[in-house]
């Protein structure tokens, strides 16, 4: 076992050998590698004694004798204390030297000075331990990103002397020192972490992943451990019961993962199981959004859910003004507009990285060697500082860049871990789909906008040009000499200029802006009140005309005047569509639980009427749409427009020979608003 342990950290340590060096060059990298090495050394050389070669002892002593300056001297530079090097650069050098040649001058024989060299590197690693336990980076208590990691390779440290420690007991107790193999390990690898800068957050993710496998391991190699015990020396069994075993441990094992996984990330990673929700909410709003102003509310009211964000801001796109103007944003007020003639390098930063991460722009300007190089990423920095963004999301739509979105956590300094970015980088991908729906739907509107403003042009120059032809054929012949005077004539001309004032007051009614709302008690009263005033105007039509109202009616927010224009002009609607027989029922009723305008008061009219076929049923709101021979084709229009000034909502629903309904929902009082006369 100890065999094995060796070889394997011998490997391990030689790849963290590797990407040390490959990954920097500078001194405290280089020293970092010599320990590294050092522990490399040390391990073949115990792996190599357990197969018995003569030379292996002083390998692994030599290893030992410069783990013990080493050790010391790398946790001084990670902490820099350059002073504390320059004193001790005489022990660094000279003490491996006599050690060394002491071990190979005595050969492997020789235990005492094998223990002076353990002894020797113990001290060497407690003393680095403490250098990094006493580190601050603040006074205050503040620890930057670089103290955070440091703090991790602090607690990986105490865990090597601590497993240094207990393979010395192991020893006397004749077992395997497996320990001070492998836990060191753990320090190399926190150690290459801090030298290869890696997010704090992901550190913590590091962990959590580390602890939750290391319990599935043990897990399994319990398991199989009291299959061995159970079984003993019978391979068949033992053959026979892990494979039951490990059918079982596959069945139940993604379970056992998952749940295992989600209470690490509880105890390490809270924050991220938060961004989660609150994202995962977004992203599921955003698969419902068709305009830009309900992407902006839904992801406002996201995020506002989140307590991790400091600020965080939409920027879009304005052509006209060369620049990026904010759309939405929350927390700390921060810069409201990027201008792309003074800031020309960020366009260029959006287009090229998908994510542009403040600490990574600050770590490549430290290691930027041209004067260009510095200059560019000095602007993007002034540029993120003034938008308070630590993390920038491009937003694209096809090719162009079309906005960018801003995030700034609340109490980290370096925020966000590399897969919580990756999670915002979708959730970017998801604004930007709807973005483009949002104008592909905008485009859709606009096109109807500009069709139906054709159709009310049609329609009201056709209402304007009948009377006035009329007008001019009658002053045509009043104006003959020898006509005679005509009182049908002026009579013509009164009708068709008292046609065209109609035509044009409708018009503006439905152009002009909605009036007051007020308080309604009585809807009931206020219902019964339009039908009769409208049955009395029908006098001699066959037209059973009924009300029905259930239940006590809740009072309704709404203007009096158009609502009672709404009422009658569907009522005269389903009297003219009967032509003088049929039954017209009106209704009032609070409006389903189970609906969605379950806060609304209905108003129904019925007709048992021809109704209308699918095409005619499609346009009965557009303006100057109208299938009657005198008819203008504002009054749906109006009705439709007076309603949804008051909040509410209308409903035709019609097939030919079944009749035609028409429910109108108005909203509840809720309070705060007028009496009613």
């Amino acid at each position: 076992m100890e065999t094995q342990s060796a070889f394997m950290a011998a490997a391990a340590a030689s790849v963290i050998l590797v990407a040390t060096l490959v990954n920097r060059r500078d001194r405290t990298a280089l020293l970092f590698a010599a320990l590294t090495f050092a522990f490399g050394l040390y391990s073949f050389g115990r792996g190599a004694q357990g197969l018995g070669y003569f030379w292996a002892a002083p390998i692994a002593g030599i290893g030992l004798a410069l783990l013990g300056p080493l050790a010391p001297t790398v946790a001084a530079h990670l902490t820099n204390r350059g002073e504390l090097v320059r004193r001790m650069l005489p022990l660094v050098v000279l003490g491996p030297l006599a050690l060394s040649s002491v071990l190979l001058a005595s050969g492997p024989e020789r235990v005492v000075v094998h223990l002076a060299a353990g002894t020797w590197a113990f001290i060497g690693v407690t003393f680095g331990a403490a250098l990094l336990l006493r580190f601050r980076d603040d006074p205050k208590g503040s620890y930057s990103p670089d103290a955070i990691r440091l703090r991790y390779l602090a607690i990986a440290h105490v865990i090597v002397v601590l497993a240094a420690a207990a393979d010395a007991v192991i020893w006397k107790l004749q077992g395997p020192r497996v320990v001070s193999l492998l836990t060191p390990l753990l320090y190399l690898y926190a150690g290459y972490l801090h030298l290869a800068r890696v997010r704090v957050a992901d550190l913590r993710q590091l962990m959590g992943n580390t602890v939750a496998l290391t319990l599935m391991a043990l897990g399994l190699a319990g398991s199989f451990a009291a299959i061995r015990i159970w079984v003993g020396t019978r391979l068949d069994l033992f053959v026979f019961n892990s494979f039951v075993a490990s059918f079982v441990l596959l069945l139940f094992y993604p379970q056992v993962r998952d749940r295992i996984q989600r209470l690490m990330d509880r105890y390490f990673m809270a924050s991220k199981l938060e961004l989660e929700r609150s994202l995962g909410n977004l992203r599921e709003r955003l698969t419902h959004v068709l305009t830009l102003d309900e992407l902006l509310t839904d992801w406002v009211a996201s995020l506002e859910q989140s307590h991790r964000l400091r600020s965080s801001s939409i920027f879009l796109r304005d052509p006209p003004h060369l620049g990026f103007q904010q759309a939405a944003s929350i927390g700390l007020p921060t810069r409201t507009r990027v201008n792309l003639i003074r800031d020309p390098v960020w366009i260029a930063a959006l287009e090229e990285d998908a994510v542009l991460l403040y600490e990574e722009l600050e770590k490549r300007l430290g290691e930027a060697r041209t004067e260009p190089e510095q200059q560019r990423l000095g602007r993007l920095c002034r540029t993120m500082r003034g938008l308070d963004a630590q993390v920038v999301l491009p937003l694209h739509s096809q090719r162009d860049v079309v906005g960018f979105w801003t995030l700034a956590e609340a109490s980290a300094r370096e925020p966000f871990s590399t897969t919580e970015v990756h999670l915002l980088r979708s959730v970017a991908d998801q604004i930007e789909a709807s973005i483009e729906t949002s104008k592909t739907f905008e485009r859709i509107r606009a096109r109807d906008r500009l069709a139906n403003l054709g159709e009310m042009a049609a329609g009201l120059a056709h209402e304007i040009r009948s009377p006035l032809a009329t007008i001019r054929g009658a002053i045509a012949v009043l104006a003959d000499p020898e006509a005679e005077a005509d009182i049908e004539l002026d009579k013509v001309i009164v009708h068709e200029i008292q046609r065209l004032d109609r035509v044009v007051g409708t018009f503006l009614d439905y152009a002009r802006p909605s009036t007051c709302q007020v308080r309604m008690h009585d809807v009931e009263k206020f219902v019964r009140d339009c039908t009769d005033a409208i049955s009395r105007q029908h006098p001699n039509d066959e037209v059973e005309l009924s009300v029905d109202i259930k239940d006590e009616i809740p009072a309704i927010t709404a203007d009096a005047d158009q609502l009672e224009r709404v009422i009658s002009n569907v009522i005269e609607n389903a009297y003219e569509a009967l032509d003088g027989k049929g039954h017209i029922r009106v209704g009032v009723r609070t409006a389903n639980a189970d609906s969605e305008l379950e806060d609304s008061v209905e108003i129904s009219v019925q007709d048992n009427g021809p109704g209308m076929d699918e095409d005619t049923l499609q346009r009965v709101f557009i303006p100057f749409f109208t299938t009657k021979d005198s008819g203008t084709g504002l009054g749906l229009a109006l009705c439709e427009k007076f309603i949804k000034s008051q909040d509410g909502t209308i409903q035709i629903s019609s097939k030919p020979g079944e009749g035609t309904l028409v429910r109108i929902f108005l909203p509840r009082c809720l309070g705060g608003e007028s009496e009613a006369a």
